[in-house]
C-alpha cells in the first residue's frame, strides 16, 4: 500500500516548483500544499520538463496542488512534512509563521542545509515545543536537482537530478525515518549523515555559484567592468539562463 503524506512546500522559487512537480508525480496519493507570497500566480498543476536529464525517459513530471495560500494556517495545519525551499536568510521568518500551526509528529526541514538550520529551528521553535509535539527538524545536504523556472507558478525545467540524497535530523535518532520519507518523496535513495555541521560547514554554494556568474559574464561581457544600479543587477537564480545552468550542473556533479 502506497503511503499517503500531506506535504507543505514553503517558498516560491525554482526548488519549490521542481519539488511540487516531482513529489506529486512520483506520489499521486500525496496531498501537496503551497505557502507563497503570490498565491494568485500559481496554477493547480506544476509541470517539470526533463529532456536532456537522467529523468528524460519519464517524460514530463506533473504535480497537483491542493491548497495555495499566503497564510501559514491554511497550508501547514495538516502537514506531515513541511519542506522549506527558500534562501537561508528567509527561513527564520517562515519558521515564525508556521510555528503556531504545527501538528504533532511533523517533520520540519529545508531542502538545502547551509545556514545552521538546526540552530535557527531550536531558537525559534524552542526545545520545549519540539519535545512536546514530537517534532523532527531535518535538512538535506544538497538539493535533489538543478532546475530553472520557465513560467512562474506553472512549469519548470529539471536539468540535473542527483543519484542520491543526504540528510540529517534533530533528534538524530529520527534520521532513518526522515531518510525514508525523503526517499519516498523524490524516489531517490537518501543517505543518513551524522550532524548538521556536515551541512553548515560544506561550501557547496561557494563552489556552485561561480557557474552562475560565468553565465552572466558570457551573456553581458560589456557590463562586466561597469558598476550597475541596484535595479539593473541580475537576479542570481530567478534570471538563470541555460549557460549558467549547464555550468552549475557540471560543478554540482564534481561535488
Amino acid at each position: 500500500m502506497e503511503p499517503k503524506f500531506t506535504i507543505a512546500i514553503c517558498g516560491g522559487g525554482n526548488l519549490s516548483h521542481g519539488s511540487i512537480a516531482s513529489i506529486g508525480h512520483f506520489n499521486p496519493g500525496f496531498t501537496i500544499n503551497q505557502l507563497t507570497r503570490r498565491p494568485e500566480a500559481w496554477q493547480k498543476e506544476i509541470k517539470a520538463y526533463t529532456k536532456g536529464s537522467k529523468w528524460e525517459h519519464m517524460g514530463p513530471l506533473v504535480g497537483k496542488l491542493n491548497v495555495v495560500s499566503s497564510k501559514a494556517q491554511d497550508v501547514v495545519s495538516d502537514a506531515d512534512m513541511i519542506l522549506i525551499c527558500s534562501p537561508a536568510h528567509t527561513k527564520g521568518q517562515i519558521l515564525k509563521e508556521i510555528k503556531p500551526f504545527l501538528r504533532n509528529g511533523a517533520l520540519i526541514g529545508t531542502i538545502f542545509g547551509q545556514g545552521a538550520f538546526d540552530i535557527q529551528s531550536l531558537q525559534i521553535l524552542g526545545k520545549d515545543l519540539i519535545k512536546k509535539k514530537n517534532l523532527t527538524i531535518f535538512s538535506m545536504q544538497y538539493v535533489p536537482f538543478i532546475c530553472k523556472i520557465i513560467n512562474y507558478g506553472k512549469d519548470i525545467n529539471i536539468i540535473g537530478p542527483k543519484k542520491s540524497l543526504y540528510a540529517t535530523s534533530y533528534p538524530l535518532n529520527n534520521i532513518h525515518y526522515v531518510c525514508n520519507a525523503l526517499s519516498q518523496c523524490y524516489y531517490l535513495p537518501c543517505v543518513p549523515i551524522p550532524s548538521f555541521l556536515n551541512l553548515t560547514l560544506c561550501p557547496s554554494n561557494q563552489i556552485i555559484h561561480p557557474g552562475r556568474v560565468v553565465g552572466f559574464f558570457d551573456k553581458f561581457p560589456e557590463k562586466c567592468d561597469k558598476v550597475l544600479k541596484k535595479k539593473d543587477v541580475p537576479l542570481l537564480y530567478e534570471d538563470l539562463d541555460e549557460r549558467s545552468a549547464y555550468e552549475i550542473d557540471a560543478l554540482d556533479k564534481e561535488i
